[in-house]
């Protein structure tokens, strides 16, 4: 495009561009992690041989430069970089209301007038949270930034990061709490014009617009650094002017720009001579130019820079860094592809590193006169991928056990020619990503693409995406939780060479050391790291699976983990030191105002000190426990503490409790002070009727389940007494007496005599319909057999139904449904056959359902409807019907 054909602000960018290469300030506007764009970087810094190469990314990165620079380093790696931001919080109206009130009693007049001007507001600052905010900046090989201080590094020059530090820029960007990317690239895939521009080029998304445009360009004019970056700069800005600087500067782009700005200008002022390259992201150079022609740079009389301000002000460019923590991380090509979530860069990391290798490889033979073309290079890697592609897909057809379509050389053959084919249909110099893509789509599909199982696409994924994993030198300063943690999963023997997810297999009860494991691993899930996850095993929580024997667990070791474990390092440097600070605090909060069911929580906080190997701390809790059970605690809670108290005791000798005495008895106590809150049973609302029900259930499947050494006889008796006490409680909670008979039935505290005589008395004929369905529900979601081995239940329905009217019996027909619909196929069978035989109804008659139709019956039948319809339309019901 002419310059001419530019936006007229773009036109005068360019004159400004221009006007600073004459000040020898050179711009590489770069996409991050594009190799076309490194590899034009390095031609730019080769010819130029600057003596400083300013880099966008946060001043605060300077701390960590000689261990980016160090011969150990090998991308993929990043920078990991935290920081400390006080956010606000604020109160609602009715939180004012109660702050204010409480200041007027501590406040003066004056004050309190101010006060009370706040209270108008819909929102006040009252305090503020220190939170950590989190991000990345991750270099592989082919980014810009980091062929850029390699380059730098050869030649002995500055290097210098200009961006805001991220503690800034987080608070600026009003960026959410989770961890993000410092190169983030969403303006460009939003992009309005690069949405039309890739309508117009028959292209998908912004990816292959830039890869038509850029990666596929011949090496040679990709060299031509001077036509290449006016060209990305163009792509960039003409997407930037579709965004107001109001916007701008609310996102944080604008101060990030102004900082980078003035560390240019002040380079410039300070070193008149400098040769300096800039590379920035693309989005950005627009403002720089903008800025930087309207900034006076060179200041005449060099004798004249005050040394004093420019010391200030380099006090003060370190001041603004403190508030940074920065560390060099490894990283992964599967956390760097951008099609895994990442929000900046390209997508097919490993796809772009061979093509990085090829473009190396393309220059060293340029070097030496040897005449490969670009079109050969690029040739020679699509065949590559597409035969480790094949590979991979071979291997999963005989996993599948000789797959349909088996992949052999004519589908090979003909991807390959596919892929050739679309590369020159486009006008590429050689094969791209997505002629890639679609000449396997072409050869390897034989139907619809959406039949394709997902399999076939992952392979495909993982085959482009890769599995690299950078290095950073053994003897930079690490945290020590960090060395830790890495060095204990070690010597358990877990995979941490790459980042895919492995699965880990734990002989829990055989093996002391698979013991270990185990625990460690519900330590790091604890401390929520990331690093496993449980996916199965005996679950004490819960009281599931118990009797499994082993533990299987889904770990990997991604640079978030890392992230995490050097988040915790403000905590402490033992992991065993923070977990058990973190369940102290779960201790402090019980007794905060408003804590209920605090027994229940105690156990939660045993078990999870038991299961993490702390049985110290697990006897101090026990201890705790005690004084719990006795005060401020439902009924529902306290069942349930039972129960997970009886966990813990069936695991005793996996969780290697040393304290089984005090454990059984406590789980002696819970019973009998659970026998106090029984009256709580009595209440009538309908809702808290089932969920009391519920508990009364679980209560006596704790008796049922307590150990041997326990007299469970005679709690069970004591259990059933207090029930005797409480019947005549219960005229309002006919759900619980319902469940109560039936109970003390099944366990032979009453015989079938005295079940029938109850249930006559609650079948009276005086009943209302919603004690009897309630009675009813309560009998049969106990046991449901009692409908068939009690005559009398059914005799007493049938003697109710009878009476009832039809108006009363449509009302209580849900509630009977509901209460039939706990019976199985053979039980509703049974008591439909004792109905029968009480109205001596054959059973022929019980049949709704016939298969075989005569002529007579069909005729029949549409005779029927042809009078059923006659008759409607006599009666002029025909729009009745339509309602």
């Amino acid at each position: 495009m002419s310059r001419s054909q530019l936006p007229q602000r773009l036109q005068h960018a360019l004159i400004g561009k221009d006007a600073l290469q004459q000040q020898q300030i050179y711009f590489a506007p770069v996409r991050h992690h594009s190799p076309a764009c490194s590899y034009a970087v390095r031609q730019l810094i080769n010819q130029i041989k600057p003596t400083h190469v300013l880099i966008e990314a946060p001043a605060s990165f300077s701390s960590i430069l000689d261990e980016l620079l160090h011969h150990e380093t090998e991308p993929p790696i990043a920078i990991l970089c935290q920081a400390d931001i006080q956010i606000a919080k604020y109160l609602n109206n009715e939180e004012l209301a109660i702050g204010n009130e409480q200041d007027n009693e501590k406040d003066n007049e004056k004050d309190n007038e101010k006060d009370n001007e706040k209270d108008n507001d819909n929102e006040l600052l009252s305090a503020t949270e220190l939170i950590t905010r989190t991000a990345f900046y991750p270099f592989c090989s082919y980014s810009p930034e980091w062929q850029a201080m390699q380059l730098a590094k050869k030649y002995h020059a500055n290097i210098q990061f200009i961006d805001l530090p991220w503690a800034e820029q987080a608070v600026q960007e009003m960026m959410p709490k989770h961890d993000a990317s410092l190169l983030c690239e969403t303006y460009l895939k939003h992009s309005e014009y690069i949405t039309q521009l890739a309508r117009k080029l028959h292209c998908r998304d912004h990816d292959e617009v830039w890869e038509h445009l850029f990666e596929l360009r011949d090496f040679a004019d990709i060299a031509n650094w001077r036509t290449f970056f006016e060209d990305t700069f163009i792509w960039c800005a003409m997407a930037r002017l579709e965004y107001t600087a109001s916007s701008l500067e609310l996102e944080g782009s604008s101060q990030r720009e102004q900082h980078m700005i003035t560390a240019i200008r002040q380079l410039k002022q300070s070193m008149p001579e400098a040769k300096i390259v800039v590379v920035t992201g693309g989005f950005h150079t627009l403002a720089l130019y903008e800025g930087l022609a309207n900034a006076k740079l060179i200041v005449p009389n060099k004798a004249k820079i005050n040394k004093v301000n420019q010391q200030h002000e380099a006090k003060q460019w370190q001041n603004k860094n403190d508030g940074d923590r920065t560390w060099l991380i490894r990283y992964s090509f599967e956390r760097l592809d951008a099609l895994n979530g990442y929000f900046a860069g390209m997508p097919s990391p490993a796809y772009y590193q061979e093509v990085w290798q090829s473009m190396l490889t393309y220059e060293q033979n340029y070097e030496q006169n040897q005449s490969q073309t670009t079109q050969d290079h690029r040739q020679a890697q699509a065949l590559q991928f597409l035969s480790n592609i094949v590979q991979q897909l071979r291997k999963q057809q005989s996993v599948d056990n000789g797959a349909n379509n088996e992949i052999g050389l004519v589908p090979l053959k003909s991807a390959i020619e596919q892929t050739y084919l679309l590369a020159e249909l486009r006008g590429h110099c050689g094969p791209g990503r997505y002629d890639l893509l679609d000449g396997i789509q072409s050869a390897f599909i034989k139907g619809s693409i959406h039949d394709v199982r997902g399999e076939f696409w992952q392979i495909i994924h993982r085959t482009l995406s890769g599995d690299q994993f950078g290095k950073i030198p053994s003897n930079i300063a690490s945290p020590p939780l960090v060395n830790e943690v890495y060095a204990m999963l070690k010597k358990y023997r877990f995979k941490l060479d790459d980042t895919l997810p492995k699965i880990a297999h734990i002989d829990i009860y055989r093996k002391p050391e698979h013991r270990q494991r185990s625990r460690f691993l519900h330590l790091l899930a604890f401390l929520d790291v990331g690093f496993a996850q449980r996916l199965d095993g005996p679950n004490y929580q819960y009281g599931t699976r118990l009797t499994i024997m082993f533990e299987d667990w889904q770990y990997q070791w991604t640079p978030m983990v890392e992230a995490k474990l050097i988040e915790l390092s403000q905590q402490g440097t033992r992991l065993e030191h923070i977990a058990l600070q973190k369940l102290h605090l779960l201790m402090e909060s019980l007794t905060e105002d408003g804590i209920t069911q605090p027994c229940q929580l105690v156990v939660q906080i045993m078990l999870k000190a038991a299961l993490m190997g702390f049985p110290s701390y697990f006897t101090t809790l026990l201890t705790k426990l005690s004084k719990y059970l006795d005060t401020g605690n439902t009924l529902s809670s306290l069942v349930d503490c039972g129960h997970r108290l009886l966990y813990l005791w069936q695991g005793r000798d996996f969780l290697a409790l040393n304290d089984s005495a005090t454990l059984l008895a406590l789980l002696a106590k819970v019973p009998r002070q659970a026998f106090f809150l029984l009256d709580t049973l009595k209440q009538s609302d309908e809702q808290q009727q089932q969920e009391n029900f519920n508990t009364l259930l679980s209560l006596r499947d704790l008796l049922n389940n307590l150990p041997e050494q326990l007299n469970s006889k005679k709690l069970k008796q004591d259990f059933y007494f207090n029930l005797q006490r409480l019947q005549p409680l219960l005229t309002q909670a006919p759900l619980i007496r319902g469940a109560i008979d039936s109970l003390c039935y099944l366990d032979s505290q009453i015989s079938q005599s005295e079940l029938d005589e109850k249930i006559k008395i609650a079948f009276d004929l005086g009943a209302q319909y919603e004690q009897v369905s309630s009675y009813l529900t309560g009998l049969i979601q106990c046991s449901p057999e009692l409908l068939i081995q009690s005559s009398q239940l059914l005799m007493s329905l049938d003697e109710l139904l009878v009476h009832w009217d039809q108006e009363k019996f449509i009302q209580i027909l849900p509630d009977l449904r509901y209460a039939f619909a706990k019976l199985t196929p053979k039980q509703n069978a049974t008591i439909a056959e004792k109905i029968a035989k009480k109205y001596h109804i054959k059973k022929q008659s019980m049949d709704f359902e016939q298969y075989k139709f005569s002529d007579d019956d069909l005729q029949k039948t549409l005779a029927l409807e042809f009078a059923i319809c006659q008759y409607i339309n006599q009666q002029q019901l025909q729009d009745w019907f339509k309602r």
